[in-house]
């Protein structure tokens, strides 16, 4: 009995290592979600530089009357603050001593296991407000398509008209 609760409280502890690890990973997910939003947000060509002053749809607003940086302002702060936090209490587990980890091996495991469903969805609360902002920019986008295809018929129309009353005379 002992050898099997000693063996449980070791594999907690490794287990817990390797959320440590995951809990980095997660991070680092988290922050690609913005990422890639901001680099495919960039306009670049051989003759430009390639610069976020250029981004302009960060105005937009929701339907809610916020704006992209504004809904996401208070996200990155939230989320800043758990990365502090996160890396807080990673250095303070990996600083334990190896009899310390096993023995709080099961309070360490809510913790970091808790850490890692924050940052998962944290994840999700960015692709959300990111895919807010760019189904806006894609009914925009439809918008002005519309009008284009209504223009691009009346004109047809009126040419239509004028070669049928060149042809007739």
């Amino acid at each position: 009995m002992a050898f099997k609760a000693a063996y449980e409280l070791k594999h907690t502890r490794d287990e817990n290592d390797k959320k440590v690890v995951s809990l980095y990973v997660g991070m680092r997910d988290m922050m690609g979600v913005l990422f890639l939003y901001v680099f495919s947000s960039i306009q670049c060509s051989p003759l430009t530089s390639c610069s976020l002053r250029d981004v302009k749809n960060d105005r937009i607003t929701a339907p809610d009357g916020i704006n992209i940086e504004d809904r996401l302002k208070s996200l990155v702060e939230r989320t800043a603050d758990d990365i502090k936090e996160c890396s807080n209490v990673c250095d303070t587990y990996t600083r334990k001593r190896p009899l310390a980890k096993v023995l709080l091996s099961s309070a360490w495991d809510a913790k970091l296991l808790d850490l890692v469903k924050l940052f998962a969805q944290r994840r999700h609360e960015f692709q959300f407000e990111l895919t807010i902002h760019t189904n806006q920019e894609v009914d925009k986008a439809n918008v002005k398509l519309d009008a284009i295809g209504y223009a691009t018929r009346e004109l047809g129309e009126q040419f239509g008209y004028l070669f049928s009353r060149l042809s007739t005379h």
